[in-house]
């Protein structure tokens, strides 16, 4: 597939799973079963049950052969209870939802072959996100 291919591809997985949730049809974008389409997955549904009106919108684009680059900023409210994820640590209990309206900022680095996506490295704001809501973050104690 071309560059241009492989950046279409990115966009309608950002508009169909990331900010629609349609997490049913992760096989058209991704190898099916495979450990990045189960985990990220996972991830959407825990967000999009946290925040059901999130929306993802793509400030930048940027592909290069196989590899399709996106700065990405996401609006939603806070309407459902965000449960342990790990890119936000393992939380015992649910964190009850707040109602507040957030913004998150984001950079991902897709991997495409064959016209599937294969891997995802991101870095998202996730400080200011529990910030927005109102969490505060205590870092543990050392270890002596």
């Amino acid at each position: 597939m071309s560059t241009e291919d492989n950046k279409a591809l990115v966009q309608r997985f950002v508009d169909e799973i990331m900010s629609a949730g349609n997490t049913a049809s992760m096989a058209e974008f991704c190898v099916a079963g495979s450990r990045f389409a189960g985990g990220f997955a996972g991830q959407v549904t825990v967000m999009k049950t946290a925040f059901p009106d999130f929306q993802w919108t793509i400030d930048d684009l940027f592909g290069d052969g196989d590899k399709v680059a996106v700065r990405m900023t996401a609006r939603g409210t806070n309407t459902g209870p965000l449960v342990g994820l790990p890119a936000f640590g393992h939380f015992d209990q649910p964190l009850p939802p707040t109602s507040k309206v957030v913004l998150v900022t984001g950079v991902y680095l897709f991997s495409v072959s064959d016209g599937k996506i294969v891997s995802l490295a991101y870095e998202i704001d996730q400080v200011g996100l529990l910030q927005q809501l109102g969490w505060t973050i205590t870092p543990p104690e050392p270890v002596a």
